[in-house]
């Protein structure tokens, strides 16, 4: 139980430093928006780079911080009547649902992103719209964030077990 402990807690350091890191382009995100708003109403000179820019800073910060949201409790979470049951069938659902849907939906949307993310690396991708970005970076950050986000359920999973066949929460901090 000790090893798994100590990759749980790596998995946390690790979506914790990833959102720390992303967080940081957010003022690039605010910035680009606000010259593209400045240069459209005001100088009637909208730019070609702003949207694509502003896109890809936007889906760097939703996707690379999935699993940090879920690992502090930050999704929106509907339990009016989970929270009826007692604490072992909460859990059993909630094993029974990561391992039934969870897992299954997102390990498969993986195997079917992997090679997709190689072709675009291989033929070094781009955009056809704006002026052209590449998109391989774009893919493979989408990868990566959703590969953390099955880590993080792999955290939440052995949690809930762990409170399916003790009755308690498992303190891994």
């Amino acid at each position: 139980m000790k090893t798994i402990i100590a990759i749980m807690k790596i998995i946390n350091i690790i979506n914790e430093k990833i959102a720390r890191v992303v967080s940081f382009g957010m003022p690039l995100m605010i910035l680009a928006l606000i010259y593209e708003v400045v240069a459209r109403y005001v100088f009637n000179a909208p730019t070609t780079w702003s949207g694509d820019a502003t896109y890809f800073l936007c889906s760097l910060a939703l996707v690379l911080t999935l699993a940090y949201t879920w690992q502090v409790n930050g999704h929106v979470s509907v339990d009016m009547i989970l929270v009826k049951f007692p604490v072992k069938v909460q859990a059993f659902l909630n094993v029974f649902f990561m391992l039934t849907m969870f897992f299954l939906c997102w390990l498969l949307i993986i195997w079917a992103m992997v090679p997709t993310v190689i072709e675009s690396w291989r033929i070094l991708e781009r955009s056809t719209i704006g002026y052209f970005p590449p998109i391989y970076p774009y893919k493979t950050w989408i990868l990566i964030g959703t590969i953390m986000l099955v880590l993080q359920g792999f955290n939440v999973f052995i949690s809930e077990l762990y409170r399916l066949i003790n009755g308690k929460e498992l303190k891994i901090s």
